[in-house]
């Protein structure tokens, strides 16, 4: 199938080791209540007006060590904007409602207000305004132990600069959550 695409920011051309993550598939298996997964599970949408937020993650892939880098595109923010964008650790618990980055298993941006959470707080972080249509690109670097944003191809910055790591022990998996129905993300093919 043909899947929708977006260049590698230009500032990463040339990093040393960086892995383009370009198979990346959502798991139903690891998906909070009220997700639809379409497109051979490269697009995730709430379906339920539940009120609460709800997790979900990659299921094919997770890392402890090396330089990643994927792409997600906002398809439809709803009403409110109320969607993260992250990662989260093999320690949580997908079906367990709360927000991706309240606990200290996960780590994400809000398309909202521009605030990230981990840690288990929420903080300021860009003023970008994010569209429906908008490219967000992540860069995982677990050699650094940093979480860097990207919005349409530009640098947002490193949200975290000390992601808890043990190689043998934890591993990240990207990860969304969204509030409201109608939430909807792609995950976008990365042409370098």
């Amino acid at each position: 199938p043909h899947r929708d695409s977006f260049p590698l920011p230009h500032s990463l051309k040339f990093k040393h080791g960086l892995k383009i993550e370009n198979d990346l598939l959502f798991d139903v298996a690891n998906c909070g209540a009220g997700f639809s997964l379409t497109e051979h599970n490269t697009n995730a949408r709430k379906t339920s007006s539940n009120g609460v937020w709800y997790s979900c993650r990659i299921g094919n892939v997770g890392w402890s060590r090396g330089s990643h880098y994927w792409s997600i595109r906002i398809q439809d923010r709803g009403p409110g904007g109320h969607e993260l964008l992250g990662i989260i650790n093999g320690n949580a618990d997908m079906s367990a409602t709360g927000r991706l980055g309240d606990s200290t298993n996960g780590f994400s941006y809000y398309v909202v207000n521009g605030n990230k959470l981990g840690f288990g707080a929420e903080t300021g972080f860009t003023q970008a305004v994010i569209r429906n249509g908008d490219v967000i690109g992540i860069l995982l670097d677990l050699e650094e132990s940093t979480l860097t944003y990207f919005h349409n191809g530009h640098n947002l910055g490193s949200a975290f600069s000390k992601i808890p790591g043990h190689p043998d022990k934890i591993k990240y998996y990207p990860a969304i959550g969204f509030y409201e129905f109608g939430n909807s993300v792609r995950l976008v093919r990365t042409i370098v």
